[in-house]
């Protein structure tokens, strides 16, 4: 007897180790580039890093156009989200579906993302399409040397960093913008350090992080 329990354990065991985290529905409630959005899940709002693909940072060429072309097919919608992993910042990377549309592929398509090579090695279906926007020269492949978006960003990383200027007048409170929304805090020289919902004010980066605030991973250090 001990031995049949055993074997039903072992053999039961893999496929629950395996067992993938389910899909899930959720209207977006918001677009920050072409391949990150919020959905909400519930009353919790789940950061998406879409899988397979990366977009052009929004201040690289094509960067606006892709986060558009994002905000066009989903925002405000219903969609169905495939969890894959975590990244290392806490987001859900994932397959996202409107109907039996495929957002990362479309952005591939339509020639506003390429193929993520480092973490979707495996995929057969975004080589192809990457390739066929490519030689068609659809979005961003209009450019003959288009710069991929993780070279953009080492790049960004070895730059030095620009001086800060000095703290708005108008906010004697402090010199740090907390995004009320995102979270995300701003520094002086932050390219929206002014946005609409950065109504919080901090004098410290520790101050901030104790409220719950991350400081932007660009622009505070």
């Amino acid at each position: 007897m001990i031995k049949i329990i055993t074997f039903i354990c072992l053999a039961a065991g893999p496929g629950i180790a395996d067992a993938k985290p389910a899909a899930w529905e959720g209207k977006v409630v918001s677009v920050a580039d072409g391949d990150t959005i919020t959905v909400l899940r519930g009353k919790e709002q789940v950061r998406i890093r879409l899988d397979g693909v990366d977009t052009p940072e929004k201040r690289q060429a094509f960067g606006q156009k892709a986060k558009k072309f994002t905000a066009g097919m989903v925002a405000g919608k219903v969609v169905k989200v495939v969890p894959v992993t975590l990244d290392r910042y806490g987001r859900t990377v994932a397959r996202v579906y409107l109907g039996k549309a495929s957002l990362n592929e479309a952005l591939v398509r339509a020639g506003f993302a390429w193929w993520y090579r480092k973490y979707a090695k495996d995929n057969k279906v975004l080589p192809k399409l990457e390739a066929a926007a490519r030689k068609a020269g659809k979005g961003l492949w209009k450019d003959p040397k288009p710069t991929p978006p993780w070279d953009w960003r080492h790049q960004q990383r070895g730059k030095a960093p620009v001086a800060a200027p000095p703290p708005s007048v108008g906010h004697p409170s402090g010199s740090f913008h907390g995004n009320a929304g995102s979270k995300v805090l701003h520094a002086p020289g932050c390219q929206h350090y002014n946005c609409k919902r950065c109504t919080a004010r901090f004098k410290t980066v520790e101050q901030a992080r104790a409220t719950g605030y991350r400081p932007h991973k660009d622009c505070v250090h």
